[in-house]
């Protein structure tokens, strides 16, 4: 039976011919769209902690810049940290009507939303964005902290590999995580390698060592023994490449899974995804070569090649004065002159490039309003219309970051939080039920605006019936009406009140019509009574001790009753 270590090993000489048909084409990307991430442009790892090497072939940033607008516009509509981006409701529907049960959620929801702003979650979320779109796959290591809560480590391109499960999500995760001697000695102490600890007793502790972290589900997970270490669902193995053939530094378990890998978009049934930096690489490259030859033909029309008279000597220096004798304008001949047209044929190219770019990227999607053509401002409904038709295109992508990203993060930190008695105590008619998380971020929104303009064109619709007919508001359901724009419109649900309130409202508002109703009949019977019977002589008996019911004795009297 193989040791845990040679498991470590077997699987990730696994993982690594797996994602090997991927590695050039990441180069590729990162080359061209953004030299700061990827570990390939400086050999696949840290060299004297050097994070990447000079990219010398980088003549026009435009890349950069479309898919730092996809980053950016992807952070905003999905994760904004200055507005909510998820909302809590019960498994159960009908259980969020319980008395305090959409109060305590709102209060969660608030907690929630204060731990991942302590932590770095917003800015590992926003370099995630970057790498799906560029490389196609993101992942991200969320771990306790005992300062922060939490910390999450952001991984690029490069430094870790991914397996699938049976259901075709990534379950598993193999990452390089390079370390400074010191670094090392404070997170496993003595556990940590022996290079570690004698570069640090040597005074080099910033020398780097590679560690490698597994993390999968555990085979040998028995729940009913969930408080051992050793019988978490998840687990987490680190080792030193370099240390013995059977050695492990540490082994711990996690309750939920710890670690989110996202795919931009997925062929098939393959492990890693694909990006719109994949699509657009034609166009990066293309691009880079056709400023390379704009660039080529100014510096041929500016200095052009010369044929001259020999021992004549010409530099090009502007404002210089060159004395050659016998001399004449035929003595200086440019074989090859540049059309001055060439500059422009070839601007047209680099446009092209750039807006095949933008489209590919989505940059244009997220600079819709900024560059649309045309006299400025359009019209709000236009403007909307336009959105909403490419948003579409983003669809597949929101659902597939909804899923494989956002909650898991959620739950993770529902988890930690949980765990250090960091969430309110639930009221006693909701505890133990389950928790269903739902995103309400601006481009969830969006995809979802479509059912909202539904709902408003049929109650207009059925508002404009009510003007002949006014029965047919009979067929209108308020209360579910009310319920499911809030929902679709992603209205936080502590201004909604439950169905037990408003019933409760409701008859406290009836019982005050009906005792109003009661004394205004009262009053004119009263004022009646009082001129009949003056006019008839018949008097109204009393009870003398001051006890009984005037207005009832009053209607006998009257013979009303």
């Amino acid at each position: 039976m193989a040791s845990l270590r040679q498991h470590c090993e077997q699987r990730l000489a696994g993982l690594k011919a797996l994602r090997s048909d991927y590695e050039s084409e990441w180069q590729s990307i990162a080359r061209y769209a953004q030299p700061a991430r990827s570990r390939f442009l400086a050999g696949g790892r840290d060299k004297g902690g050097k994070r990447r090497a000079h990219n010398s072939r980088l003549l026009d940033p435009h890349g950069i810049e479309a898919f730092r607008t996809l980053t950016n516009g992807m952070m905003s509509g999905l994760t904004s940290s200055s507005r909510p981006w998820f909302k809590l409701r019960l498994g159960d529907p009908a259980m969020d009507e319980e008395a305090g049960a959409r109060a305590w959620l709102g209060q969660v929801e608030s907690a929630l939303y204060g731990f991942l702003a302590r932590t770095n979650f917003y800015s590992a979320a926003k370099a995630g964005y970057a790498e799906m779109g560029l490389f196609g796959t993101e992942a991200c290591v969320m771990v306790d902290h005992a300062e922060h809560g939490a910390v999450c480590h952001s991984l690029t391109a490069g430094e870790y590999w991914i397996a699938l499960s049976d259901a075709m999500v990534p379950d598993t995760l193999i990452r390089i995580a390079p370390m400074s001697a010191r670094q090392a000695v404070q997170a496993f102490g003595e556990k940590a390698p022996r290079s570690a600890r004698a570069a640090l007793d040597s005074g080099d502790g910033e020398r780097l060592v590679e560690i490698h972290q597994l993390i999968e589900r555990d085979p040998d997970f028995k729940p009913d023994q969930g408080a051992r270490i050793d019988s978490k669902p998840w687990r987490s193995i680190y080792w030193h490449a370099e240390s013995g053939r059977d050695a492990v530094i540490r082994v711990a378990g996690y309750d939920e899974q710890p670690f989110w890998a996202p795919r931009w978009d997925v062929v098939g049934g393959d492990t890693w995804g694909v990006s719109p930096g994949m699509e657009a690489l034609p166009a990066l490259r293309e691009l880079q070569m056709q400023v390379k030859r704009r660039n080529e033909a100014i510096d041929q029309m500016v200095k052009p090649e010369k044929v001259v008279k020999p021992g004549l000597r010409l530099t090009g220096e502007p404002g210089r004065t060159v004395s050659a004798a016998g001399f004449d304008r035929d003595s200086v001949l440019i074989p090859y002159p540049m059309p001055y047209q060439a500059v422009a044929v070839i601007g047209e190219e680099i446009e092209k490039c750039r807006r095949q770019i933008d489209g590919l990227s989505f940059a244009g999607l997220f600079n819709a309003i900024t560059n649309m053509r045309g006299v400025q401002p359009r019209n709000m409904e236009e403007i909307a219309a336009r959105n909403e038709e490419k948003l579409t295109q983003l669809g597949p992508v929101i659902e597939n970051v909804t899923r494989e990203k956002l909650s898991i993060a959620v739950e993770r930190a529902y988890g930690i939080m949980a765990r250090g008695q960091l969430l309110p105590p639930p009221p006693e008619s909701i505890a133990g039920q389950a928790i269903d998380v739902e995103f309400v971020s601006i481009l969830t929104q969006m995809q979802r605006a479509v059912g909202v303009d539904q709902i408003e064109r049929t109650v207009g619709f059925i508002g404009g019936l009510a003007g002949a007919q006014p029965e047919v508001i009979d067929k209108l359901d308020t209360d579910a009406l009310i319920d499911e724009f809030a929902s679709r419109a992603g209205v936080p649900g502590a201004i909604i009140r439950g169905a037990a309130d408003v019933a409760a409202l409701r008859a406290q508002r009836a019982e005050a019509e009906q005792a109003a109703q009661q004394q205004a009949q009262m009053a004119q019977i009263m004022v009646g009574a009082g001129g009949g019977a003056e006019a008839s002589g018949v008097g109204v008996p009393l009870d003398p001790t001051g006890g009984g019911d005037p207005a009832g004795a009053l209607m006998q009297a009257l013979g009303v009753a």
